[in-house]
């Protein structure tokens, strides 16, 4: 499946099972994400490398291997390099792992409110 990933440059990726979806859709609904999509990944204030970079990041903290795998080409063919892939993919699991310990502190909360009724 081709996908664009800027306004100048067009790359081979695998289908997802979001592609598949989107291919049995209704027309206007594919279209009209395809289209979103496209226009919220093309250069703007961000250039569209920072923003596949972004999407990369984003990918590996939500946990979708396949929205890594074409997060991954797509900022590879944008010319993102493997060591800002990895320290992009660092970052993402270190948000992963605070959003974690966050939901741990409800253990704290309850604990001392607990604590506080007695």
């Amino acid at each position: 499946m081709k996908v664009a990933v800027s306004d100048r440059k067009v790359v081979d990726v695998q289908k997802t099972g979001a592609d598949r979806f989107l291919d049995s859709a209704d027309v206007r609904m594919s279209g009209t994400f395809r289209s979103l999509a496209s226009a919220i990944m093309g250069d703007g204030a961000l250039s569209a490398r920072e923003k596949a970079l972004i999407a990369l990041a984003c990918s590996v903290a939500i946990r979708c291997e396949s929205c890594t795998r074409r997060h991954m080409e797509q900022a590879r063919a944008l010319g993102v390099t493997r060591e800002e892939m990895l320290e992009a993919a660092a970052v993402a699991s270190l948000i992963r792992m605070g959003s974690g310990l966050n939901a741990a502190a409800v253990i704290l909360d309850e604990m001392q409110e607990a604590a506080s009724k007695r």
